[in-house]
Order: C-alpha cells, then sequence, then structure tokens
C-alpha cells in the first residue's frame, strides 16, 4: 500500500490512467513507428530480433498488447532471461502470442470467448472487462470498468495506428501456453514434468472410479479440464510431500472422498485471473462439491484461496505462482490440498515457518490450555505471527519469564471448548461485527470486516487476518498479525497503521500531537503490516521531543483518544467553519484535544450500559459519553456515542489498545459554533512541577499493573 504522503499524486495518476484507457490516442500510422513514442521501445526491440518489422509496419489489421518500458525495467535479471525461449523462433513466438489479425477495441471485450494469437498452433488471449469492487463483496460499491488481458490490466487503450490498435499492459506476461490445463499436470509444461497431484492423486481416481456412472473421472475431471474455460488450482510437489504416506494411501482408498477433494480444484466455465475476482469472492467448484473463496488481503502482494467442500474440510492455500495461461484457462500453484485436512491444530502451528515462534508460548503455558488445543475437535486459536512475537519483546523484553502474561495471551488466542469457528462465510459490511468468547474469563473476541481486510480483536488489541480458515483434524486456526493481550504500537503509529485514518494523522502531525502523543518508553513501534519490506515510520524525528508534559522522554502519559476518521476529517474540512479552524493551527490543536484525555484510559466495554460518563478533556472541557442498546454473545447490538454541548459523535470501533492508550473511532468532529471565537492561548500548553511529575509516574507504573490484572 503507498504511503499517505503520496497519496494525492496516485490519485492524479489513477484519474490520469482511468481516463486514457478510454481515449483513443493517434499515433503514427503503424504499430512499428508508434512504440518508441510509447515508450515501449523495449517490445520493439523484440520484434526487431524477431524479424517482423513489416509484420508491424505493413497495412494488414492488427491489434497488439504490449509492456512499457518501466514495466520491463523492473523486472529481475532471471525473468527477463527467461522470457521467452533462447531459440531462433524465440521472440517471434513472443510476439505472436500477444497479437490478434484483427481490430479489437476494449469495447469488445467479453468473458464469453478467449481470441486465437498469431502464434502458429494457436494461443489464447483471454480479454475481460471487470468493475471490481472498492471493498469486500458485500459492502463494497463498483469501480470503474478496467479492462484485462490474460489477468493483465490494459492502462492505455485503443491506441489507433492505422490499420493497428495498440493496448499498453500494466505487467510484462509470459506467454501463453498452448497445453490444456490437465495437459499441464501431465507435463505438458515448462519444467516439462508430471505433477504429483496428478500421478498421486488424480490417475489413481481414474483408476477407481467405474466408467459406467454419471460420476465417473472421464466426464467429471478430464473433460472439464480439457473443455472451453476452466480455473484449475493445482497443488504444488512441496504440497504433496507434506501429506504423510498413510494419510495418503487412506484418502486413495476413498474414491467417493477422492473425488470430492480433486473436483474442489476446479472452477468449470470460468477463467479467474486472480486481477479479476474481489477479495471475499466465492466461486461454486465442480459438481458443486463446495467453493473456493478468493482472499486477496495482507498488502494486497499476496493471495489466498480458500476451499471447503459440503462434507467439510475447510483450507486455505497461497497462491504461487499465480495465472499460469493455458489454451483453455488459467492454472493456479498452491501451497496446500484443497479440502484435505490431516493435521491437528499444534501440528500445524509447529511446521508452519512464519508462526512456529508461537509454540514456545504453548509449551510454557499451563498444561490444561496445552491440552486443549489437542482437544479431539472444537478448537479455534489465533496464532500471531513471528513477527508479531517478536515484536512484543519491544514491550516485555523477558516476557517467556513471565507466567501469568504467557497463560493470558494462549487464553485470549483461544476460543471456549466446542466452538469451532470459520471466516469463510464472514463476509460483511463495515458496521457488522461477530462476537464469541475467549477462554479468558468470557472475554470477547471481535471479528469484523473493513476494507478488503478480515480483523479481529481481543484484548484490546487489533490484528489483521493474514491467512484465514487453515482447517486442522479438531478445528481452524487462524494467523494474525498481532498478540492478542499485548499492543505493540502507541497511539500515533496505531493511527498511522489505520488505514481509515491517514487523513486524521496528516493532521496530527500539522499540530504536533504526533509528538505529544508518542510513547516515549515504547523501544520501537511493530511494523505496520501493509507496509512489508518498508520502513514504515510515521513523518517526523520519532527522537525529536516537545517541551510538554506529554512525549518528552521524561514522563510516560497515557491518553484516551476519540480519533475521527477520514470521513469525519473530510466532511469537516467542507465547512467554511471548518476551513477556518484548520488554517488555524492552535484553534485546531485545542479542538482535536477535546477529543483526548490524558487522566483516563477508558475502555467502552467497561462502561455501564445507558449511563452517561464524564471525562475531562485535555483541553480542560467536559466531554459526555453514553454506551446504549444491549450485548448478545454473537452480535454486537451496543450504540456508544461521545457528546459535548449540543452536538455528538458516533464511535463507529472501540477499544483499540495501544501501549499507552486506547483510541476509540468516532465519524466527526466535535464541534459547535463558539469554537470559531473562544480564546484557546490557556489551552496549549501545560506546565507541571517536579515534584508532581514523581507522582504522576508512581500513578502510571500503578496504572499498568491494574491494567494487567483487569485484562
Amino acid at each position: 500500500m503507498a504511503s499517505y504522503q503520496s497519496f494525492p499524486l496516485s490519485l492524479l495518476l489513477l484519474i490520469f490512467t482511468v481516463k486514457v484507457a478510454h481515449t483513443q490516442i493517434t499515433t503514427s500510422n503503424n504499430i512499428f513507428d508508434s512504440l518508441d513514442n510509447l515508450g515501449c521501445s523495449q517490445f520493439k526491440s523484440i520484434i526487431i530480433a524477431a524479424n517482423l518489422e513489416e509484420r508491424y509496419k505493413g497495412v494488414v489489421a492488427a491489434t497488439i498488447f504490449v509492456f512499457n518500458d518501466t514495466t520491463y525495467g523492473a523486472l529481475p535479471s532471471s525473468r527477463v532471461g527467461n522470457l521467452f525461449e533462447q531459440t531462433e523462433r524465440g521472440p517471434r513466438n513472443y510476439v505472436q502470442s500477444f497479437t490478434l489479425d484483427q481490430e479489437i477495441e476494449t469495447s469488445s471485450f467479453s468473458d464469453a470467448r478467449p481470441y486465437l494469437s498469431e502464434l502458429n498452433n494457436g494461443g489464447y488471449l483471454f480479454l475481460n472487462k471487470r468493475q471490481l469492487l472498492s471493498g469486500n463483496v458485500a459492502s463494497g460499491t463498483p469501480g470503474t470498468t478496467r479492462y484485462f488481458v490474460n489477468g493483465a490490466m490494459i492502462t492505455k487503450a485503443n491506441i489507433k495506428a492505422g490499420h493497428h490498435i495498440i493496448h499498453i499492459i500494466d505487467r510484462v506476461l509470459d506467454m501463453p501456453l498452448q497445453s490444456n490445463a490437465i495437459s499441464y499436470a501431465d507435463g505438458v509444461n515448462p519444467k516439462q514434468t508430471q505433477y504429483k497431484f496428478y500421478t498421486e492423486l488424480m490417475l489413481p481416481l481414474s483408476r477407481s472410479l467405474t466408467q459406467d456412472s454419471d460420476i465417473n473421472y472421464s466426464t467429471q475431471v478430464r473433460r472439464v479440464l480439457m473443455g472451453d474455460q476452466v480455473t484449475f488450482f493445482m497443488p504444488t510437489d512441496q504440497a504433496m510431500n507434506e501429506i504423510p504416506a498413510q494419510k495418503l494411501q487412506e484418502l486413495i482408498g476413498n474414491p467417493q472422498k477422492l473425488l470430492e477433494i480433486v473436483t474442489l480444484h476446479i472452477v468449470p466455465g470460468k477463467v479467474l485471473y486472480t486481477s479479476l475476482v474481489n477479495h471475499n469472492e466465492h466461486f461454486l467448484t465442480q459438481m458443486q462439491t463446495g467453493k473456493v473463496v478468493f482472499r486477496k488481503n495482507f498488502n494486497k502482494e499476496a493471495v489466498y484461496i480458500t476451499g471447503a467442500h459440503s462434507g467439510g474440510g475447510t483450507v486455505t492455500a497461497r497462491i504461487s505462482p499465480a495465472n499460469i495461461t493455458v489454451r483453455n484457462g488459467v492454472v493456479h500453484q498452491i501451497d496446500q490440498v484443497l479440502g484435505f485436512v490431516f493435521k491437528t491444530a499444534i501440528e500445524e502451528i509447529q511446521t508452519d515457518t512464519t508462526t512456529n515462534t508461537f509454540e514456545g508460548i504453548i509449551n510454557s503455558a499451563r498444561k490444561d490450555l496445552q491440552n486443549a488445543l489437542s482437544a479431539p475437535s472444537g478448537v479455534t486459536v489465533f496464532v500471531p505471527t513471528n513477527n508479531a512475537m517478536f515484536a512484543i519483546t519491544n514491550v516485555y523484553e523477558n516476557y517467556q519469564r513471565n507466567q501469568s502474561l504467557i497463560n493470558r495471551v494462549l487464553e485470549l488466542s483461544l476460543l471456549r471448548p466446542g466452538t469451532p469457528f470459520s471466516l469463510t462465510s464472514y463476509n460483511r459490511g463495515y458496521r457488522s461485527m461477530l462476537q464469541m468468547e475467549s477462554r479468558y474469563n468470557g472475554r470477547r473476541i471481535k471479528v469484523y470486516s473493513e476494507g478488503n481486510d478480515t480483523w479481529v480483536e481481543g484484548g484490546y488489541v487489533r490484528a489483521r487476518v493474514i491467512k484465514p480458515d487453515i482447517g486442522v483434524t479438531n478445528g481452524f486456526v487462524h494467523i494474525i498479525d498481532a498478540v492478542f493481550g499485548i499492543p505493540t504500537r502507541d497511539i500515533v503509529y496505531t493511527i498511522f497503521c489505520n488505514d481509515w485514518l491517514m487523513r486524521t494523522y496528516e493532521h496530527m502531525v500539522s499540530v504536533k500531537l504526533d509528538q505529544y502523543m508518542r510513547d516515549s518508553g515504547l523501544v520501537k513501534n511493530q511494523q505496520c503490516s501493509f507496509r512489508s519490506g518498508e520502513s514504515g515510520s510515521p513523518a517526523g524525528d520519532p527522537n525529536r521531543f516537545t517541551n510538554e508534559l506529554c512525549g518528552d522522554g521524561y514522563y510516560r502519559c497515557r491518553f484516551t483518544y476519540f480519533v475521527p476518521n477520514g470521513t469525519a476529517i473530510d466532511n469537516f474540512s467542507q465547512m467554511a467553519a471548518g476551513r477556518d479552524i484548520m488554517n488555524d493551527p492552535k484553534r485546531w490543536r485545542w479542538l482535536l484535544r477535546r477529543l483526548i484525555t490524558r487522566r483516563k484510559v477508558i475502555y467502552l466495554d467497561q462502561l455501564a450500559l445507558n449511563a452517561p460518563y464524564r471525562y475531562i478533556a485535555d483541553n480542560g472541557e467536559q466531554v459526555f459519553i453514553q454506551v446504549t442498546g444491549r450485548s448478545q454473545h454473537t452480535t454486537s447490538q451496543r450504540t456508544a456515542f461521545i457528546m459535548f454541548g449540543n452536538v455528538r459523535a458516533e464511535i463507529l470501533r472501540s477499544d483499540i489498545g495501544a501501549t499507552n492508550g486506547v483510541i476509540h473511532i468516532i465519524n466527526q468532529v466535535l464541534f459547535v459554533n463558539e469554537d470559531l471565537t473562544r480564546d484557546v492561548s490557556m489551552a496549549q500548553s501545560v506546565h507541571i512541577p517536579v515534584a508532581t511529575l514523581f507522582t504522576l509516574a508512581f500513578l502510571s507504573l500503578l496504572f499498568d499493573k491494574l491494567f494487567n490484572v483487569m485484562l
């Protein structure tokens, strides 16, 4: 995800891209002479190497799909060397693979049929148009119509060059293969090897099912994988190697179950490139034996597929490599066999190299908690990644020696016995939330959707679900990016890492609240998960101190902050009064401090229903909170508001913990007309005697102890 600082530029680029994608651009009267001016000289050099200059200078109609020089320059050297076969016909085959012998504009794109390229013996191009949703499938809104070829998005479309049409795409595509989906598995692939999924599962299935029945291998598997359009999820050999030999033989010995497993890897009649599907979009599999659900979260780099057959057995696998175009569709290789569950929860945690650090927590926890993970059924456990486990050392350096902390973390990570919970069916809007009880005193675990992600909260820690629905023999494992019960980001960084709060963070920086509210006692913030591979640091120098009480490295303040989301900030900026206040840094800072208190850390789930609760804001004003409604075990019907004068804001998300307090996300800025004229000079800084600082420091330590007890 791009940093918030680049948002205006990226927005302009998006607007420009959308505009040119629907505008005809006139260049030279042929493809060959147009490519340099279009920034596609590298593709032109392949045409020259193929000795095809005359074809692309001629008057015979053609449509070509080309990458630009920037995209080509970003390729790793290994990919450049393997772009096409290093033979005399290699460059020619590559260019012809992306050429059609007719003029095809984007208005003609359709899922109905692929187009045969000019490559001898045929390679197919699948031309699609999509209005992908902004947000998840249930609550998202259709975006701009995009056009694709073999999964690559067209960034500049319908460029006229005489009788030729040029489409520029956003990536360098590999040549489509001339084999069909089943031939790919049977050895007609770049590696020229048969895959074990074919030899060890599909071939035994073909021999075990009678051929005179409606349910047989030839009809239900082979014919579909050789048919017109198909999507095939094919486990890698490594995925097959992870299956114990005994478990594999048990599966082969059960033809009906084996048929369900194999058909779960096939979506008939659809060519589903990962770029063409929405997050959480599901599709029925062959024979309707189950469904597959695409997961496109976590930095939008990794794409997962969850497969669940009707008889149970939910498995989530990572797609890698993805989008291998074959003659009749697309093949995705995956790192698990869908629908086939053979590990227990503890075995899954032990063998997954991204989560095995959590095994140390398990081995050090109480014996009854260890036994709970090995229960024969009904287990649901939320497992933090190794990176998340490493981050807690910045808060508790020697957490391994803290027995009560270890027990609490594992109890919060486990749902109550007998409540296996799958996220496959959870696909709802932002305001919809599910709640389950953890093993820690019945404390609630919240589940909700936000944008293209599923989130969970436990022990006042919010975590992104990295990989949901890992089926195990006794329940489900869900991989998350945080440790329940141990916040590892301060308030400032928690806001910085929240997509909805980018605009809010910018304004905090503008009035120096980012320095005021930082946790000076925290060694290092856990990196934002969507900034994998980047520095992920908020703007400004984190070692720069202010002259105020908080954030100066002298005293560790704790806050409650009712944070306006980005929409609230934007709406306020569109008001004349809002613009006046935002243009006055002292007044804007003072108004934001109405939403902050450093006197109390207020968790809404600890407030009584229907009883107004008062706090003294950081600017000295009195503000009220009220929680109404009721709360059930599975769904939240509580509504909470923050009120000042005659205005109120709804609390959309509550109890998101940080190392130095808690934030609650609200839907508007608490503004009254008097804010335009009142004297705000007295609320800008706080001076407290040194003796008082020692008292406050003692109270802060005491609060830490009490917080651990309450949690």
